[in-house]
């Protein structure tokens, strides 16, 4: 799994590291030649700064990369591609992930602010309104008809109000702009709902609202503690190996710098990806109501529809 990514990466940097041989102040291109010893402390051959740079490299874009949820008939090898990718992206035009990163951060705060103000103030406010629960019950359902209640398929002011309903996180929006809630109906996965779409069919009674809490979506993640702390730990030895040469006045090749810059970028995507589950490969099931009327294309059915 890790041979192809660090052949793709040598690839990429062998431009760099005979560009930057050719100017090392007052070191020769011998010194610096795989197949040469090396002679003293300060000496370093050619593979030790392809291999130090290539691991750094894997380890940031590795653990920086957070993938959304893969489709129900997408296999391991779809995946592992995807993914591949997204770091050769990341290699070759890291504003990009860093874009793609700011625009899911926001995206996932806003559905996250959305959502607790649809469903959150409902919620308080109806609980305030209500100090004897028995009693709200009573009033609520002396003014619904019968007939209404039994037929309606949109929720009941009661039903809203006894909900447990839990603050949405950045987490929250995250999960749900990366395909993390699929829509089941009778029974049988129809397509990953928007968050926009989601709320919608809150409101209208389709489905009911999802209560999963921060700590279930976090377990769902596969980011552990051991990945990102080898990532950090191999970055930080790059970066005092670099400052030691820096104030030795010992040369620094091009291929160094660069990933030290690239290692800077990816850093920046991880932050924004912070909150954003990680390797996720199941999304949470919605379904939908028996008493509603079958929902319309859905967003992601466009999208299939038109890749097919």
């Amino acid at each position: 799994m890790t041979l192809l990514p660090l052949t793709i990466l040598l690839l990429l940097h062998i431009p760099f590291v005979c560009s930057s041989l050719l100017s090392l102040n007052g070191t020769s291109v011998n010194t610096l030649d795989g197949s040469d010893p090396p002679s003293c402390s300060n000496t370093r051959s050619l593979w030790d700064i392809i291999w130090s740079c290539a691991a750094t490299l894997f380890a940031c874009t590795w653990t920086a990369i957070h993938t959304n949820i893969p489709g129900m008939d997408e296999g391991k090898f779809t995946v592992l591609s995807r993914r591949l990718g997204i770091m050769i992206m990341a290699l070759i035009a890291p504003e990009l992930i860093i874009t793609w990163a700011t625009s899911q951060f926001l995206s996932a705060r806003d559905t996250a602010k959305a959502f607790n103000d649809a469903f959150g103030a409902q919620l308080h406010q109806a609980r305030s309104d209500c100090a004897d629960m028995g009693e709200c019950a009573a009033t609520l359902l002396s003014e619904i008809p019968t007939t209404d209640r039994a037929n309606s398929p949109h929720p009941s002011a009661l039903q809203v109000a006894s909900r447990d309903f839990r603050e949405w996180t950045v987490m929250h929006g995250f999960f749900a702009w990366m395909g993390g809630f699929m829509l089941y109906v009778d029974g049988k996965p129809r397509a990953t709902l928007r968050p926009e779409e989601l709320k919608r069919f809150i409101h209208e009674g389709s489905v009911e609202l999802p209560i999963i809490a921060e700590a279930d979506i976090e377990d769902r993640s596969k980011g552990d503690a051991l990945s990102k702390g080898i990532a950090i730990l191999q970055l930080a030895w790059f970066v005092v190996q670099l400052v030691t040469r820096y104030v030795h006045n010992l040369p620094i090749t091009l291929l160094e710098l660069d990933t030290l810059a690239l290692a800077a970028l990816a850093g920046i995507a991880y932050g924004l990806w912070w909150k954003k589950p990680k390797d996720v490969g199941r999304p949470h099931a919605v379904y939908w109501k028996t008493t509603a009327s079958p929902p319309g294309k859905l967003a992601y059915e466009y999208v299939v529809d038109v890749l097919s």
